[in-house]
């Protein structure tokens, strides 16, 4: 039995037709010790796959509450509450796509084997992300105690995930303070993404950005790798162009990593790390 503290909701999404999705809420260690403490946030996708194997779709997760629960124990006086929301994990996988991306991808068909027969996927991220800012932000600060401020919150995700909490941080900049993109399926809009970057991009925001050089979202295509890694870093390099410091721009790049849960946890202290220097409140007194 997990020694973190979890709890578990279903919330209705009325931006997607009412459908429902779990959210796990990870408590920080301490949490019900310090009642007048308040924590910054960090909104996630693919709960399911953060906390516990036995959820986790390839039996394989994030060890977040592992991983939250030993820097505590190494003295580490930062905090924060982190949230996951469940994908949707209708038409076969393909539902999922659907949510995280704002732009249809009418060649899914093409570039991914399990997707054949599917003439098109995408173009529900904006009704997704407006879930995350309309309704489960101010659901969460109503129901734990949180900083309720743009600098104390954060969006991340891995894969899909990554391209709609870069897609969220600009086009809700007055939510979140920094974005984590844990490989990055830009493939899958890349020349959207730019565009939308060119448009929405302001100073301010921090993103962390991260690739392993043999990953695939399909073993059948032998240029997934090159995809994955370059599209990265073209994104990398115009977010520099457009004025982004690189201090606020990290991007590790995780030599024979592959796409899988197991290289996000061993990714992710290096991100939360990253992330709670820059998020305000993280340390007890910090919040205003």
């Amino acid at each position: 039995m997990a020694d973190f503290n979890i709890e578990e909701h279903i919330l209705t999404l009325p931006q997607l037709q009412n459908r429902k999705h779990t959210v796990r809420v990870l408590l920080p260690p301490g949490y019900h010790d310090e009642p007048a403490r308040r924590y910054p946030v960090l909104y996630m996708h693919d709960g399911h796959n953060l906390f516990f194997a036995d959820t986790a779709t390839y039996g394989t997760h994030w060890q977040i509450g592992e991983t939250m629960n030993a820097m505590a124990a190494a003295g580490d006086p930062r905090r924060i509450i982190i949230v996951g929301v469940d994908c949707n994990h209708g038409r076969d996988g393909i539902a999922r796509l659907d949510e995280y991306s704002p732009w249809i991808n009418t060649g899914i068909g093409e570039l991914l084997s399990r997707a054949d027969g599917v003439t098109a996927a995408g173009g529900e991220g904006a009704a997704y992300t407006d879930f995350i800012t309309d309704t489960l932000i101010s659901w969460t600060d109503r129901h734990y105690r949180t900083i309720a401020a743009a600098g104390s919150r954060a969006i991340a995700g891995s894969s899909m995930g990554g391209l709609i909490s870069l897609y969220a941080l600009y086009q809700k900049p007055d939510c979140f303070r920094l974005a984590g993109a844990f490989s990055s399926a830009f493939w899958f809009a890349k020349e959207q993404v730019l565009e939308h970057l060119a448009a929405h991009y302001r100073p301010g925001k921090a993103v962390y950005l991260d690739i392993g050089t043999a990953e695939t979202s399909d073993p059948s295509k032998p240029d997934f790798a090159r995809r994955y890694l370059q599209d990265t870093l073209d994104v990398r390099d115009y977010l520099v162009s457009c004025g982004q410091e690189l201090s606020e721009l990290p991007c590790v790049i995780e030599e024979a990593a592959v796409h899988n849960e197991a290289a996000w946890a061993r990714r992710f202290p290096g991100f939360i790390d990253w992330a709670l220097q820059r998020l305000e409140g993280a340390l007890p007194g910090e919040q205003k």
